[in-house]
């Protein structure tokens, strides 16, 4: 089966079906999300989701990584604001917000390893 015929069965069967779900959840107010991917090779696919009120940043996060497709530099910077809106615990986006170079980083997590061990 080609691409093209993957993707018509997606926008004529499943992305309906998707929707659909994403309505009941979202009544009901829980959060969906949903990545089909139908070619690989171009990343193409389609993201269904629908996220309450206060849904968790793990949904919010799965949600962002399936609208990145697969570019991790759009996915840092969202994380990145959702960071500097909302907050965070992160040692890594402290690091980025301090703005320690390489070599800081490096020996930074040399400490940490170091302390558990």
């Amino acid at each position: 089966m080609t691409p093209a015929e993957r993707e018509a069965i997606y926008d004529a069967e499943i992305a309906p079906e998707l929707a659909r779900l994403a309505k009941r959840c979202e009544d009901v107010g829980m959060s969906f999300v949903a990545e089909v991917e139908w070619n690989p090779a171009e990343q193409a696919g389609g993201t269904t989701a629908a996220l309450t009120v206060g849904s968790s940043f793990a949904t919010r996060l799965v949600e962002l990584a399936c609208r990145c497709r697969g570019n991790v530099d759009t996915l840092i910077t969202a994380i990145l604001r959702h960071a500097r809106k909302h907050g965070h615990n992160s040692l890594y986006i402290a690091m980025i917000e301090a703005k320690m170079t390489p070599r800081e980083h490096i020996a930074f997590g040399k400490k940490i390893s170091d302390a558990n061990h």
